[in-house]
Parts: C-alpha cells; sequence; structure tokens
C-alpha cells in the first residue's frame, strides 16, 4: 500500500496504460482464435457444399440393394454366349458377376477412379476371372477389330448421353464391334415425364463399414419434355462418429428415349429390334412398366439402309484409342465358333422392324448348366404375353400425355434417374 502511494502520477499512468493494452491484446488473441475454429466449423457444414467429384466408393453403396439387372445380365449372358462387352462398367457391379460365369468380359468406363476400383474388387475376388478394364469414351471406342457375342447397356447408361446424336454414335460403335449372330440388350427408364420429375427426396441411409460413417443419399431430378433432357444431382450427407457431417454432390446431364426413337436409331446403325420387355422377368412392356429392356441383333447385309453401310466414324475425325488400365484375360479374345455368315433375307424384300412384340420362349436358347447362386428367371413369353401382344403394342405407339404442369428451372439437381 505505501508502495503504491509512494509511485508518481507518471508511473500510475503508465501503469493504466500497460495493464489496458495487456487486456487488449489478450481480446484480440482470443477473437482470432475464436474466428478461426467458426472458420473450420463452417467448412464441415452442408452450406459449404464440395465441389462435384467422382467418389465410387459413395455410389457401391448407393447401389448395394440393386441386384435384379444383375440376374438378368447374367442370365442372357448364359443365353447368348461370350465374350461380352458392357458398356458404362462403373465399378464392376455387373461386370464382375458376369465374369464369375466364366465368360470373357470387357468393361469399358470413362472414369478412371471407377476403373480402379472395379480392378480392386476384381483382384480381391478372384486372380482366375478373364475380365478386363478398358478406359474409353461409349461413344467413341474401337477396340482392335474385335467383336462380340454379348454388348450390355445396363443400368440407364445410355440416358447419360446427352442428346440423340451422341447415342448414334455409340449405337454406331456398337455395331462395329457385335458378332453378325451377336445380341445388344439396353437398359433403360420408360419417359414418364411427371414419374420422372423429383424435387428432392430421400433415397436411403447406408453404413460404411470402412469408415464407420452414415451416408444418407437424396435425389433430385428436372426433366425438359420438349428436348427430353434430363438434368439432376445425387446428394450424399455424410457423417462421421463425431456428429460432424460433410455434403457431397454428383450431378447428371442426360436425355431419354422413346420406343420409336430407339427403333429408329438402331435401324440407322444397322441393327434392329427382336424384343422389348417392361421387366427383368420379360413381361410385355406398357405403361405401368418400370424399365424398358431393348434386345438387338444385327440386320441381315442385304437388309442393310444405304446410310447404315457407311462407317460409323468419318476418316477425317480418329477416334481416340481407349487406354488399357488393367486386364485378367488374354489382350484379343478368339473369335467366336458363332460368328458364321448369316443366312440371306427372305424374298420380298427387306424387313422393317417398328415395335415388335414379346420375343417367342422357343426363341429363347437353352441356358448353360455351369453351377449358379442365382435364381432362374421365368421364360419369355410367361402368363399373358401372347394374349396381350396386340393390346400391348398398341400401349407402346400411343403417345404419352402432356405433363399437368409447365417445366420450370431454377432448382438443384443431380445424377441420374432412379433406377
Amino acid at each position: 500500500m505505501q508502495l503504491i502511494l509512494a509511485l508518481t502520477s507518471e508511473q500510475m499512468t503508465f501503469l493504466v496504460i500497460f495493464g489496458v493494452g495487456a487486456v487488449a491484446l489478450v481480446m484480440v488473441v482470443l477473437a482470432a482464435w475464436a474466428l478461426a475454429r467458426w472458420i473450420v466449423r463452417r467448412r464441415a457444414k452442408p452450406a459449404g457444399v464440395q465441389p462435384p467429384m467422382e467418389a465410387p466408393e459413395l455410389y457401391d453403396l448407393r447401389t448395394a440393394d440393386v441386384t435384379d439387372d444383375i440376374r438378368f445380365c447374367v442370365e442372357m449372358a448364359r443365353q447368348v454366349g461370350g465374350p461380352v462387352l458392357e458398356l458404362g462398367a462403373g465399378t464392376g457391379r455387373i461386370t464382375l458377376p458376369l465374369a464369375r460365369t466364366g465368360l470373357v468380359v470387357t468393361g469399358l468406363e470413362t472414369s478412371r477412379l471407377m476403373l480402379q476400383r472395379a480392378k480392386m474388387k476384381a483382384e480381391q475376388l478372384s486372380s482366375k476371372l478373364r475380365v478386363e478394364w478398358v478406359e474409353g469414351d461409349i461413344t467413341n471406342f474401337h477396340l482392335g477389330g474385335r467383336k462380340f457375342r454379348l454388348i450390355l447397356a445396363p443400368f440407364n447408361v445410355l440416358q447419360e448421353l446427352r442428346d440423340l446424336a451422341e447415342i448414334e454414335k455409340c449405337l454406331g460403335c456398337v455395331a462395329e464391334h457385335l458378332e453378325p449372330t451377336g445380341k445388344f440388350i439396353v437398359i433403360v427408364q420408360p419417359p414418364r415425364w411427371e414419374a420422372l420429375k423429383v424435387e428432392r427426396r430421400f433415397l436411403k441411409a447406408v453404413y460404411s463399414a470402412r469408415t464407420g460413417e452414415v451416408v444418407n443419399c437424396y435425389q433430385s431430378l428436372e426433366v425438359d419434355p420438349i428436348w427430353q433432357k434430363l438434368r439432376g444431382v445425387y446428394e450424399y450427407e455424410i457423417w462421421d462418429n463425431t456428429g460432424h457431417v460433410h455434403q457431397m454432390l454428383a450431378p447428371f446431364e442426360g436425355s431419354y428415349l422413346t420406343c420409336p426413337e430407339m427403333a429408329l436409331l438402331l435401324r440407322a446403325a444397322g441393327m434392329q429390334l427382336d424384343a422389348v420387355y417392361g421387366s427383368f422377368a420379360r413381361e410385355p412392356l406398357t405403361v405401368q412398366s418400370k424399365h424398358m429392356i431393348f434386345v438387338a441383333r444385327p440386320l441381315q447385309p442385304a437388309s442393310l439402309p444405304a446410310d447404315a453401310q457407311k462407317p460409323a466414324v468419318s476418316a477425317s475425325q480418329p477416334a481416340k484409342q481407349p487406354a488399357l488400365v488393367g486386364a485378367g484375360a488374354p489382350a484379343a479374345n478368339p473369335p467366336s465358333a458363332s460368328g458364321s455368315v448369316p443366312a440371306s433375307p427372305p424374298a420380298g424384300g427387306p424387313v422393317t422392324v417398328v415395335l415388335p412384340e414379346t420375343k417367342n420362349a422357343s426363341a429363347a436358347a437353352s441356358t448353360d448348366a455351369t453351377s449358379t447362386s442365382l435364381p432362374a428367371l421365368p421364360p419369355p413369353g410367361g402368363p399373358g404375353s401372347a394374349s396381350s401382344s396386340s393390346s400391348s403394342a398398341q400401349a407402346l405407339q400411343a403417345p404419352p400425355s402432356p405433363p399437368a404442369k409447365p417445366h420450370t428451372t431454377g432448382q438443384r439437381r443431380r445424377s441420374k434417374p432412379t433406377h
């Protein structure tokens, strides 16, 4: 106390200024620390959306319970035979079950990250799988003159193409690689405009055993019925075990097809429809069907239109050669024993197929007797298929009703339609 009283006025002023400065410095440090923590937390919130990027592991989590198309493709592969080419192979969801049947399978995929995960999954399954992975564009690929007994375009892969011009290019490449007696199978969604449009809906919640995270999956989709365009986004909310969440978006832009368009595009590429199904049980296609499954085959050489006999790609525009990522099969497949020259067409000129009826039961080849863990599908031409062929053809040719509300834009959307 006596020391304080002994201080002069100048010394007291210095002490006060020093104390105030020290307090101010501490407050500035605390404010900077709080601001840094706020910035870090805000980046982890959904408002700070990460830029679009490929997420193969999230794709696998979202599609883990999608198995109906796998059984259908495996059954068709057993009937038709190999070698098999799958367009848009992704992470091998369908490619690997096909390879496990013993067939030689080639998976064509644009995304290198998807192919890396597919190759890793194949190595974990078995080193004896006869499968190879090729990085390339499905609208412009050339595999060294190789021919395939079966070519698959499953899981709405053609709807990921932006317009009919890209679909036409893809079908031209397919016709170039299809054996004369081979089959080409396309799986897409029916063009029900009102049902396709989705503002934002919850799809599922999945658990990642590798990371311990819970992933909530949402889908948004808008449709332009005039230009037959699709634009949407898959949204992933990823919650870790501490309660923090971050969001990832996977955008999508594509188109959709109608039955007459598919028939015309196939014929322009030198193919024709062999059958049209509305389900993986090979039921007739109706307005209630959830899938459109087209089975096509090459036209007879004498029946090809003049423009279809031209090369698919102009010589002035050389195609980009796909890069081989990894292969567990030989570099080249031997020609199929079934690749003989087809018989000449019947008298009376070319046969034009626009909307064929459901395939007869006698047209299905006998299935392979090898062991399988997948249940057999009902034979084509099931109950009611013959009696309803006329009504189903009328339903296919009937134009869709116009949408109830005008199309609006401006909403946030994502990836390809619900599978």
